[in-house]
């Protein structure tokens, strides 16, 4: 196993742009957000406005209730292979950065904001995780080029994906939840909202330097987790 870094100390400003994200995105997800897979996790976490969360205490939390490790990494933008290896060692990386103020509705970087407000809720959900864990063991099977279709519909399940809950389309993806610009467009009726079809999704060439045109809708948990367990690529 790699050492593991320590976890960044962070400044004054950068909890000060944390609390401005938190207050405005707090009670948009809450609406939005699924409640089985994404609420029940932030609830759990207890994170709060004032600060940027102590990562040694959310460690323990992971490996006590999912059985993984949240590691420490300074790479604002990990390259596909090494971000899956991690994931298939059950490791979920935290970025050493925080987007600046001027960014606060969007950045095409994942920074501690969106992995934490983002991922880290759905990944408190063993069921989710699970689903993570096999998802990167399958595109580790196969060459950069051969699972670039299967990175899209990474994208937008895991980062952008909606899901039909309780009658309602509920925001699953990290992406949508932890962007208050995104999130409110996706929603917005300028989005077009498109059953799950992933020969489909596996076509499109994502861009993280505007917000979607077209987005896709899960059915159902159960759905996603057919697809990833019978994906061949």
């Amino acid at each position: 196993m790699l050492e593991k870094r320590p976890f960044k100390v962070w400044s004054p400003e950068e909890h000060d742009t944390w609390r401005m994200l938190y207050e405005r995105q707090c009670e948009r997800v809450k609406k939005l957000a699924s409640r089985a897979y994404y609420l029940e996790g932030f609830e759990k976490l207890r994170l709060t406005s004032d600060r940027i969360p102590d990562f040694y205490r959310l460690d323990e939390v992971y490996q006590r209730e999912v059985g993984w490790e949240l590691f420490s990494t300074d790479t604002q933008f990990a390259d596909g292979q090494d971000w899956f290896e991690h994931l298939a060692r059950k490791e979920f990386m935290i970025t050493e950065y925080i987007r600046d103020k001027s960014d606060l509705d969007y950045t095409p970087l994942p920074d501690v904001w969106h992995d934490t407000f983002g991922h880290l809720p759905l990944m408190l959900n063993q069921r989710y995780a699970h689903l993570v864990y096999d998802f990167a063991h399958k595109m580790l099977k196969y060459s950069k080029e051969e699972r670039k279709g299967m990175g899209s519909i990474w994208w937008y399940t895991i980062e952008f994906g909606l899901i039909r809950e309780e009658g309602e389309i509920k925001i699953l993806g990290a992406g949508l939840a932890s962007s208050y610009g995104e999130s409110v467009h996706a929603l917005s009726g300028a989005v077009d909202l498109r059953p799950f079809d992933p020969d489909y999704i596996a076509t499109i060439k994502p861009s993280p330097h505007e917000f979607h045109k077209e987005l896709f809708i899960l059915d159902s948990f159960e759905q996603f987790e057919d697809f990833v367990n019978h994906w061949d690529a």
